[in-house]
């Protein structure tokens, strides 16, 4: 698989500053002003100290009104630019903010469109989760640089001014102090690299690691690990995991310490002759004032320096997620296919022709050279074993996977022509694993929250059996599912939530419907129920019906049984019942569980 293209330090730069102009221009002008004060705001505690000390060295001589000025001049500007200073940052916070989740406005798109392979691609996840993670708080990523960028500017126009200043005096203590500064720097940078090319293993650690926080916090898992005394085993493997994701985290602090001796040697260095200097010219003349004075200023400086390295760090420790996130946003997910548009006012033929597929990063083929055809208006049942691929066929002709090799034909026109968005909006689909939102049952039903077809929702859920339950509910179709966002929520059995998405895919009104084990967790009257009006269900539509229940199939035109060789017999109920072969066999077991299919057995044994 191909990987992202990252983009280079300049470019993220320049897209950082242009998202800026686009969303929010009025952020240069704080910047300015912060800038400005912040810039300032140090010297107030260099120079003003000098006067005061002047004026007490003079001892009885002191004026009074003259000491309460630089106190009073001290107390009043570092009042006025402090303030400035720590209510533009405020101000500018929440705007820096806003700019990060805009990006993750964008990047969730990129998610949700991108194509499916993709999500079920754990080592595609892995690869990329720093990128995609780049947006997730407000110390890191995207809006960690931005408020770095806010900051070291002022930074570095002071330290620009007081190295001037001390470079006047001695620059051998300028010469220190830089030194200091560069192997900080150079330090961090190494221990930043170690830890990008260690991100691999980290997101792989992580993953592992979130894995059984989730399962031991979500209460989904509760049952289970009371009754079959899973806790034990669970934590066990928790800490395991934990641990090995702090022994990752161990080396990297490991290698930091190590180079960290480099850093304290050159911070000998730069003190020594700091001290050594002022204290030599404080023997040879210097008075008590200029030397608190510089005191402050090389402790101003050298803490400043150290800020502006640390920045620096920072902005290029992160700039490598920062460059990746935008090589992922512009990297193509395959996430809008053609250009074709969807297929209206008809009903959809499907035509398999020598299809292969293996799905991503795997040399297992799930079907080779496989043919067949699903006609206009057909209703074709897939039945067969478990791991014969019958859901893949789904993805397959929906568009969410593409074939390996081969071509799918939908309507004679190759499936990658048509966009994604068309090919998703063909299709009314009942997928096996049911998600229901927490959203109202209305717009769980629509899919939407905007005009709402309250007519069709109710018709859809009339159809599946749910309308008197709704009808007997007090907000009825504004009743909210679940309880993760609102205390009230309704949770329906697992049976309800396979009619609710019954439901959703007949208001969607595709031009295809396909139902992936719709009946699952259904109870043999509602199945019977569901049987019973699918032709309603479906109005004439082509359909696919997927199901391990073969009694599903007498409804159906067509029957096709898969194995793991691809089709291995297709016709209709009776031609196979009269074949005696393996969908024979299937139903004859099957049918020892049913009443109603144990006698229709025996009457076709009797035949």
């Amino acid at each position: 698989m191909q990987k992202v293209q990252r983009v280079s330090f300049s470019e993220m730069l320049i897209r950082l500053l242009k998202n800026i102009s686009h969303h929010n221009k009025m952020i240069y002008f704080y910047f300015l002003i912060y800038t400005v004060a912040t810039s300032i705001y140090p010297f107030f505690s260099i120079v003003l100290p000098k006067f005061l000390i002047n004026e007490l060295s003079l001892g009885s001589m002191a004026r009074i009104d003259k000491l309460f000025s630089v106190i009073l001049g001290y107390f009043i500007l570092t009042s006025v630019f402090g303030f400035i200073k720590a209510f533009v940052h405020d101000l500018t916070y929440p705007k820096i903010t806003k700019l990060r989740i805009d990006y993750i406005r964008d990047i969730f798109d990129k998610i949700v469109s991108m194509d499916y392979k993709y999500v079920e691609d754990a080592q595609f996840l892995e690869d990329n989760s720093r990128a995609m993670e780049a947006t997730s708080s407000n110390n890191n990523g995207v809006e960690g640089i931005y408020h770095k960028l806010f900051e070291t500017p002022a930074i570095f126009i002071t330290i620009s001014a007081l190295a001037i200043f001390i470079g006047l005096l001695d620059i051998w203590i300028l010469l220190g102090l830089i030194l200091n500064i560069i192997i900080t720097v150079w330090i961090n940078n190494k221990v930043n690299k170690y830890r990008y090319e260690m991100k691999g293993k980290i997101a792989h650690a992580e993953r592992r690691k979130r894995y059984y926080y989730k399962t031991t916090h979500d209460f989904g898992y509760g049952k289970d690990i009371r009754i079959y005394n899973l806790k034990k085993r669970i934590i066990d493997n928790y800490n395991r995991e934990i641990n090995n994701f702090v022994l990752l985290y161990k080396k990297i602090k490991n290698k930091e310490y190590i180079l960290g001796f480099i850093g304290l040697a050159t911070l000998l260095i730069s003190n020594g002759l700091t001290y050594g200097i002022l204290v030599y010219k404080g023997i040879n003349g210097m008075n008590i004032a200029d030397f608190s004075m510089y005191i402050a200023a090389i402790t101003s400086l050298s803490v400043l320096m150290k800020s502006f390295a640390d920045n620096i760090s920072y902005i290029l420790d992160e700039s490598q997620y920062v460059k990746d996130f935008y090589g992922f946003m512009d990297w193509n997910l395959g996430e809008k296919g053609g250009s074709r548009r969807p297929i209206e006012g008809d009903t959809l033929e499907i035509e398999f022709k020598n299809v292969s597929f293996k799905y991503p990063n795997t040399d297992k083929y799930i079907f080779k050279d496989l043919n067949f055809k699903i006609n206009k208006g057909e209703r074709l049942a897939i039945v067969g074993v478990n791991g014969a691929g019958k859901s893949t066929l789904v993805k397959l002709m929906t568009g969410l996977f593409d074939v390996t090799e081969g071509e799918i034909l939908i309507n004679n026109v190759p499936i990658n022509e048509f966009s994604k968005k068309a090919l998703y909006s063909m299709f009314s689909v009942v997928f096996q694993d049911i998600n229901i939102m927490a959203f109202t049952i209305g717009e769980n039903v629509a899919c939407s929250s905007d005009n709402l077809d309250k007519n069709r929702i109710m018709a859809a859920l009339e159809k599946v059996g749910l309308g008197n339950k709704i009808r007997n509910l007090s907000k009825g179709l504004d009743q909210m599912m679940l309880k993760i966002i609102e205390e009230d929520g309704l949770e329906f059995s697992g049976g309800e939530n396979q009619k609710l998405a019954i439901a959703r895919a007949l208001y969607k009104d595709g031009n295809m419907v396909i139902m992936d084990e719709p009946t699952a967790a259904l109870d043999a009257l509602a199945e019977a129920e569901i049987y019973e009006n699918f032709s309603e269900l479906v109005s004439g539509k082509t359909a696919v019906y997927i199901s391990h229940r073969l009694a599903s199939t007498k409804f159906c035109d067509n029957i096709a049984l898969f194995d793991k060789d691809g089709i291995k017999e297709y016709g209709n109920h009776d031609e196979l019942i009269a074949k005696k072969g393996a969908y024979y066999e299937m139903f004859t077991i099957q049918g020892k569980y049913y009443n109603q299919g144990g006698i229709e057995i025996e009457q076709y044994q009797e035949a």
